[in-house]
């Protein structure tokens, strides 16, 4: 079941590198049900059914969910909230650019 989300975020992962050379190098891994990408050695974002998930500093995740841009991550119903992660529902609302900017822990540039 996790296969597919591999695929997808490897070839996700390869156009946010595109997109902004700063990324880097980015290591995609299955992850329970889904796929992890790892950055730095360390996660930095996640693809499941629930959607596709980043690790983004604590201004940004504020402002992500204030606006309405972005959910809470919860893997399945009953588990606790990940705070420090955002969750994107439809992986095709979130544009390139703006993946790659909330991998540099940036705030997304929605629309550019």
């Amino acid at each position: 079941m996790a296969e597919p989300y591999l695929t997808q975020l490897k070839e996700l992962a390869e156009l946010w590198i595109s997109a902004d050379r700063r990324v880097g190098a980015l290591e995609c891994r299955h992850f329970f049900s889904g796929a992890a990408l790892y950055r730095n050695g360390t996660i930095a974002a996640s693809l499941t059914p629930v959607g596709l998930a980043f690790k983004v500093p604590v201004e940004v995740h504020d402002e992500l969910l204030d606006g309405g841009l972005a959910s809470p991550l919860r893997y399945f119903p009953g588990a606790p909230i990940k705070r420090i992660y955002v969750l994107f529902s439809e992986v095709a609302k979130l544009d390139t650019h703006s993946a790659a900017r909330l991998l540099l822990g940036d705030s997304p540039e929605f629309g550019s």
